[in-house]
C-alpha cells in the first residue's frame, strides 16, 4: 500500500514538472525497440478483417463460447505468406522478409496451432485456416436480450494445443511438461499493487493483491481475467481486476495452489491461485480450475463493444501482448441496429459466421462493415514486441532493455526504487513506465496495412486500441508518389459512439465537426461547416473509445489511393494544439485504393453488379435516420439526477526520493539521510536541499476538495456508493496536466457537459464543451486538464464494480478504484 496519501493541490502537482524543465508525464524516445521502425515497408500487407469467433458447436447454433488464451506465433510485420498476397512484396524480393512476433490472444478452445503452411507461411503461424487463434482475436457476434455464456480458460502453459501430436495439455496422455506455466513475454513490474500470486507483498503480509518487494521481473504462472468493456454485466461476470485465475494446475505442472496464503512461498514457486475468488467475484475459492465462466445478458442497444485483459497491476503488459477483440452486439431482428430509422440501410455486409473474409476472394470482395482497432507497438530485430524494462525509459535515458533497478543505474538513473536500499525509502518502482508510446502502427493485427476498396460507402468501427496514445485520424488522398494532397480530405461520417448510435450524425474531417439534419445537403463549402475544438481536432479517440463511422468512397477514380493519417502527439495529450505524431511512422496508420472492379460486389453498393443504378444501396449519410432509444433520462443539467459525486484526477509526485536534473537531462539523487517529505510542501527539505521530488510517482484517482482532491488509493475503503437504480452525476476534475479517457464500469452515461476552472471553482469559461461526436451513449469520456467534465448514469445492477483511466499505464499504479453499487453489507462490498 502506498503510505503517502495526502492533499494534492494543480499548483503543487504541476511545481516539480516545471522545476524538472520537463512536461508531466514525458513521451519514452521514438523510436524503441531495436528495430528500425522506417525500415519496415508500408502499405504491403492487406487489411486483415477480422471472421466471426465460433461457439462450442463450431457452428454458431448456441450462444455459448470456450475462450482459451494461448501463446503462438503471428506474422505482424511484413513476411511469410504475406507475400503470397502482396503484389509490392512479389515485385520487391526480399523487401517482406521480416519475422514472426510472440504473442498471445484469444480463441476457441478446441482449436489447434495455427498451421499457416498452405498459405506460403509455416507451422506454427497465424494469420491460418485451420485455426482462429489471431492477434487481434477474432469478433463474437450477439444478439440483443439474448444471453451469451463464456468459459474464459487461461492456457498460457507450454502445450496447450488439443491436437499436438502429443495431445497438448488437458488431454489423457500429456506430454512430459506440456502442462507447465510459461512465462510473461513482457517484464511484470512487481513492486506495484498487483494480482501478486507470489503472496510476497511489501507490507509483509501474506497475502494476493498487494504491492510486492521484490525489483526483480515476475516469472510464474500469468494471472488473467477478461472484461467486456461496455458490457452491461452483473459484478461476477464484469472481470473484477482482483478475480484473476492462473492455468489449472495438474500433476505435470511446475506450481501448486494453495487454499491458504499462509502456505505460499514464492522463493519454491508455489503460488496463491485464490485471488479474491473467496469473495465471489469469479469462482469457487475451493477449486481452481484455470476457467471463469462469466454470463452476459446483452440487454442494451447495439454497439461496438469488445473484450481484453483486466488483471490488477499488470493490464498494460497483457492487453500489449495481444488478448483483445470485438465484442459485436445486433438486433435478433436481421442483425439490425437500435435506432436505425425505418428505410435507412447502412453498408454491409459484415463478416458472418463460417466466412472467412481474408483468404477467400470472393467474401473479401462482398464485404463493406469492418471492425479496425489500431494500436501502437515497437519490435525488435528478431520480431519480438518490445515493451521498456525499466523506469529509465520514461526518463529518456538508455534504450529499456535491461530490466530493474541494473537497467536503471546503467542508463543513469541511480536511485532507490521499492523498497528502498541503504540510502533510504523509496515510492518508486523500478519497472513501470508512466506513458509508454511506440514507433510503429499495428492495425487489426498487421503493420500498415491496406484495404481495396469499392467506390462505395463503407461502415468502418473504429476503436484505439493503444496503450497510452490518443489518436486524431483525418483521411487524405496521396498521390502516387506518396505525399498527401492536404486539400483533398475524405470526411468521416460519425453515427455512433460506444453505447449507441447518436442522435444525428456528424461529419468530422479536420477542424470541424457539422452535425447533420436529415435530408439537408452535405456541404462542401467549410464556410457552411461548423468549426470543430480546434482547427488542429479531426476524429479524435481517447483510449478504448469507439467511433462507428461511415466513409464513402462513391464516385472516386479506380487507384484513388486514401491514407488514414494521425495527428495527436507522440506523447501525452492535453488539448489542442499540440505537436503532431511522426509523419514517417505514428504520423501514418494504414491505406485505401479504390478499385472499381469491386463495385457490385455488395448488395448496398451504388450500382448492381452489371453496372445499373442499386435502388437498396446504402443510404447517404444525410438522408440517414438516427433515433436512438433514450431508455433512462435526458439529463438537462441536474434535472432527474438523484446525487453528484465529485471526483479528482491527480498525480502524484514522490515523497522519498529527491532529486536534481542536469541541464542535459541526466538525473542524480540528493540524499536526504533517509527522511521522507511532503513534495506539496514548498518549504520541504529537498527544495532546501535545491532537489526537486522524483515524478510522477503515480496517476491516481480521489475526491475532489478546494483547490484539489483527496488521493484515493486500490486498497483504501471504497468511498463512492452510488444507490441501487439512482442516477448520478459524476464531475471529473482534472487537476493534472494530462487528458485522461475514464471508464466507468457497468453504466452507459451521457456527457453533460465541460466547463473550465480558475482559482478551484468551476468558470463560465466553457472548456471543450460536449462535442457533437459525444452525444450518443458512452462508456469513456475524455476528462481535459483544467476541467471539470461531468456525465450523468443510471446504477441499475448491485455490487462491486471499478471505474479507471484507460491509459492502461495509469491504471496499472493506481489510477483504478472500485466503486459499490447498493448496499455494501447485501452485495459483498463490505470491508473492501
Amino acid at each position: 500500500m502506498n503510505r503517502f496519501r495526502r492533499k494534492a493541490t494543480v499548483g503543487a502537482v504541476l511545481a516539480g514538472c516545471a522545476l524538472l524543465n520537463l512536461p508531466s508525464a514525458m513521451a519514452a524516445p521514438l523510436p524503441g525497440g531495436t528495430l528500425d521502425p522506417t525500415t519496415i515497408p508500408k502499405y504491403v500487407q492487406p487489411l486483415v478483417i477480422p471472421p466471426v469467433m465460433k461457439d462450442v458447436t463450431g457452428n454458431n447454433t448456441t450462444n455459448d463460447y470456450d475462450i482459451a488464451v494461448r501463446q503462438f506465433q503471428q506474422q505482424i510485420l511484413p513476411g511469410a505468406h504475406w507475400n503470397a498476397v502482396s503484389p509490392a512484396c512479389q515485385a520487391t524480393p526480399g523487401l517482406c522478409n521480416f519475422p514472426a512476433t510472440t504473442v498471445w490472444s484469444y480463441g476457441p478452445a478446441a482449436d489447434e496451432l495455427p498451421d499457416s503452411s498452405l498459405l506460403g507461411g509455416a507451422a506454427g503461424l497465424a494469420p491460418a485456416l485451420n485455426s482462429q487463434f489471431n492477434y487481434p482475436a477474432f469478433t463474437v457476434e450477439n444478439t440483443t436480450n439474448n444471453p451469451t455464456t463464456v468459459d474464459w480458460i487461461n492456457d498460457l502453459v507450454a502445450n496447450p494445443w488439443p491436437s499436438d501430436a502429443n495431445d497438448g495439455c488437458g488431454a489423457d496422455n500429456q506430454a512430459a511438461g506440456a502442462c507447465n506455466s510459461i512465462p510473461h513475454i513482457l517484464p511484470i513490474d512487481q513492486t506495484l499493487h498487483w494480482a501478486n500470486p507470489g503472496a510476497d507483498c511489501l507490507s509483509a503480509d501474506v497475502r494476493t493483491d498487494c504491492r510486492g518487494q521484490s525489483q526483480i521481473p515476475y516469472a510464474g504462472p500469468v494471472p488473467i481475467v477478461t472484461h467486456v468493456h461496455g458490457a452491461h454485466s452483473v459484478p461476477n461476470s464484469d472481470g473484477y481486476p482482483e478475480a484473476w485465475y492462473l492455468p489449472a494446475p495438474t500433476d505435470g505442472s511446475n506450481f501448486s495452489c494453495v487454499t491458504d496464503p499462509a502456505d505460499a512461498d514464492p522463493t519454491n514457486n508455489v503460488y496463491v491461485c485464490t485471488g479474491t475468488l473467496a469473495n465471489g467475484y469469479g469462482g469457487d475459492p475451493n477449486t481452481f480450475p484455470g476457467v471463469a465462466n462469466f454470463s452476459y445478458a446483452n440487454d442494451q442497444d447495439t454497439a461496438t463493444y469488445w473484450y481484453h485483459d483486466h488483471t490488477l497491476g499488470m493490464t498494460r503488459n497483457n492487453v500489449y501482448a495481444g488478448p483483445a477483440g470485438f465484442w459485436l452486439l445486433r438486433t435478433a431482428e436481421g442483425g439490425g441496429e437500435d435506432g436505425l430509422g425505418a428505410g435507412s440501410i447502412l453498408p454491409g455486409p459484415a463478416p458472418k459466421a463460417g466466412d472467412d473474409p481474408n483468404f477467400v476472394p470472393a467474401t473479401r470482395a462482398a464485404i463493406r462493415e469492418i471492425p479496425i482497432v489500431i494500436q501502437d507497438r515497437s519490435f525488435n530485430a528478431d520480431g519480438s514486441l518490445f515493451y521498456p524494462a525499466n523506469r529509465a525509459f520514461f526518463e529518456g535515458l538508455g534504450d529499456g532493455q535491461t530490466a530493474s533497478t541494473d537497467g536503471n543505474i546503467a542508463a543513469g538513473l541511480d536511485i532507490p526504487f521499492i523498497p528502498g536500499d541503504i540510502r533510504g525509502p523509496s515510492d518508486i518502482a523500478p519497472i513501470w513506465n508512466p506513458e509508454a508510446f511506440f514507433n510503429t502502427m499495428v492495425v487489426n493485427g498487421t503493420t500498415w496495412p491496406v484495404l481495396e476498396v469499392a467506390p462505395a460507402q463503407y461502415r468502418l468501427r473504429l476503436l484505439n486500441g493503444c496503450n497510452s496514445r490518443f489518436l486524431n485520424l483525418a483521411m487524405f488522398e496521396v498521390n502516387p508518389g506518396g505525399q498527401t494532397i492536404t486539400s483533398r480530405e475524405l470526411p468521416f461520417f460519425q453515427i455512433g459512439a460506444e453505447q449507441s448510435l447518436m442522435p444525428q450524425v456528424v461529419m468530422v474531417q479536420t477542424g470541424f465537426a457539422t452535425t447533420l439534419a436529415q435530408g439537408a445537403p452535405i456541404p462542401t463549402d467549410k464556410q457552411n461547416m461548423t468549426a470543430a475544438a480546434s482547427k488542429d481536432q479531426a476524429l479524435l479517440m481517447g483510449l478504448a473509445e469507439r467511433a462507428d463511422t461511415l466513409v464513402d468512397f462513391s464516385g472516386l477514380p479506380n487507384g484513388t489511393r486514401i491514407r488514414m493519417i494521425n495527428t495527436a502527439p507522440d506523447a501525452p495529450f492535453g488539448g489542442f494544439p499540440d505537436v503532431p505524431a511522426d509523419a514517417r511512422t505514428t504520423g501514418q496508420v494504414m491505406e485505401f485504393v479504390v478499385n472499381t472492379a469491386l463495385n457490385g460486389k455488395s448488395p448496398t453498393d451504388p450500382v448492381l453488379a452489371d453496372g445499373t443504378p442499386n435502388p437498396n444501396a446504402a443510404t447517404a449519410p444525410n438522408l440517414l435516420a438516427l433515433t436512438p432509444v433514450d431508455d433512462v433520462v435526458n439529463y438537462p443539467g441536474n434535472v432527474g439526477v438523484d446525487a453528484i459525486q465529485d471526483l479528482a484526477l491527480l498525480e502524484e509526485e514522490s515523497a522519498a526520493v529527491c532529486v536534481s536534473v542536469s541541464p542535459n537531462g541526466s538525473i542524480t539523487y540528493i540524499d536526504l539521510g533517509g527522511v521522507s517529505f511532503d513534495p506539496l510542501d514548498p518549504a520541504n527539505i529537498c527544495f532546501a536541499a535545491g532537489g526537486v521530488p522524483f515524478a510522477p510517482m503515480a496517476a491516481v484517482l480521489g475526491t475532489n476538495g478546494s483547490g484539489g482532491g483527496t488521493v484515493q488509493l486500490w486498497s483504501e475503503p471504497i468511498t463512492t456508493n452510488p444507490v441501487s437504480d439512482s442516477t448520478e452525476e459524476w464531475e471529473l476534475w482534472n487537476w493534472s496536466a494530462d487528458a485522461h479517457p475514464i471508464h466507468i464500469h457497468l453504466v452507459k452515461f451521457k456527457v453533460t457537459g465541460r466547463s473550465g476552472v480558475i482559482a478551484g471553482t468551476p468558470s463560465l469559461v466553457p472548456g471543450n464543451g460536449v462535442q457533437p461526436w459525444e452525444n450518443g451513449w458512452k462508456d469513456t469520456v475524455i476528462a481535459y486538464p483544467g476541467e471539470v467534465t461531468r456525465v450523468a448514469a443510471t446504477f441499475d445492477i448491485d455490487g462491486l464494480y471499478v471505474w479507471h483511466c484507460h491509459i492502461v499505464e495509469h491504471e496499472d499504479n493506481e489510477m483504478m478504484v472500485p466503486f459499490c453499487v447498493g448496499d455494501p453489507d447485501a452485495n459483498g462490498c463490505a470491508g473492501l
